[in-house]
């Protein structure tokens, strides 16, 4: 197994960021649908929730608008990223439901154990220090405060990841900046042992990690109901 390569988590450039801002609009419907069941799954229908790497806001702009008692708080490095989305929650006629600023995962702008719920998709492989990230998720969220984490793992079938590589280049590496995207963020996530090893590590408790393909995820196993 190739040994992590890091990735930035920072897009800098404004002509990138409009592509994967319209690549997300596009095509991003079925992830979202996915998460959205989850967050229904555990009982979320009201409060504040905060998501982490937000780029151009598409899922909390899309759940904003499936559960609309929740307000959002989305955050990036990218001041380009954060710009988008908060046009696009314009656009959406939502932007009341849904706040955009630049921010650090490991330094969420909320008050300890105050939010209920916390997304992060397809971001850990951004950070280079897991475990502060989640100590942050632990002491943001309520004792009864769910959380839904998502990203690629780098010890995915070597099949799974040629198959989604290629249908990454079908739909999203028409830039040639994107083109690699997938196989960099691959190469930059974490092994599910890992991120495992992480949790263990960390404060947050109440954890599942489970696999589905080329992804991982990692939930909260307390409902709110």
């Amino acid at each position: 197994m190739r040994e992590r390569i890091s990735e930035s988590g920072i897009i800098e450039d404004r002509e990138l960021a409009e592509y994967y801002n319209l690549m997300a609009k596009r095509y991003m419907r079925i992830p979202c649908q996915r998460v959205l069941k989850r967050v229904l799954a555990k009982g979320i229908e009201r409060g504040r929730a905060v998501d982490v790497g937000t780029g151009p806001g598409v899922f909390p702009i899309f759940i904003s608008r499936a559960i609309p008692e929740i307000r959002f708080k989305g955050i990036d490095l990218s001041p380009a990223m954060i710009d988008l989305a908060k046009k696009n929650a314009m656009e959406a006629g939502i932007n009341s439901g849904v706040d955009f600023e630049v921010g650090s995962a490991y330094s969420l702008p909320i008050e300890d154990h105050s939010l209920d719920l916390v997304l992060c998709i397809n971001t850990l492989h951004h950070l280079d220090r897991p475990v502060d990230f989640f100590n942050e998720v632990s002491r943001s969220l309520k004792e009864e405060g769910a959380f839904v984490i998502v990203d690629f793992h780098r010890d995915a079938s070597f099949v799974f990841v040629g198959i989604f590589n290629l249908l990454w280049k079908v739909f999203f590496g028409k830039h040639p900046k994107a083109r690699n995207g997938f196989l960099e963020s691959v190469q930059s996530s974490y092994t599910i042992p890992e991120c495992r090893d992480f949790l263990e590590r960390s404060k947050l408790e109440h954890w599942k990690l489970y696999t589905r393909t080329v992804e991982m995820w990692i939930e909260s196993m307390r409902s709110t109901c």
